[in-house]
């Protein structure tokens, strides 16, 4: 079943702020999201994005 995260969840997960993620959305190079169509606007993550965005970042050395 597909697993959608809110913003708090999110930043709580990957240890950065809500601002950080909005501020993602806006320049690019954060996480892909999905805008859901309830009058709010609200915004959610897929759990396998965010896994797959942090999994992409492990580093094995500080060089490079």
């Amino acid at each position: 079943m597909l697993r959608l995260l809110n913003e708090k969840e999110v930043a709580e997960q990957i240890g950065v702020s809500v601002h950080w993620l909005r501020r993602k959305r806006v320049t690019g190079g954060g996480i892909p999201f999905i805008k859901l169509s309830d009058g709010k606007g609200a915004v959610r993550y897929e759990q396998g994005a965010v896994e797959e965005f942090m999994q992409v970042r492990v580093r094995r050395s500080t060089s490079g």
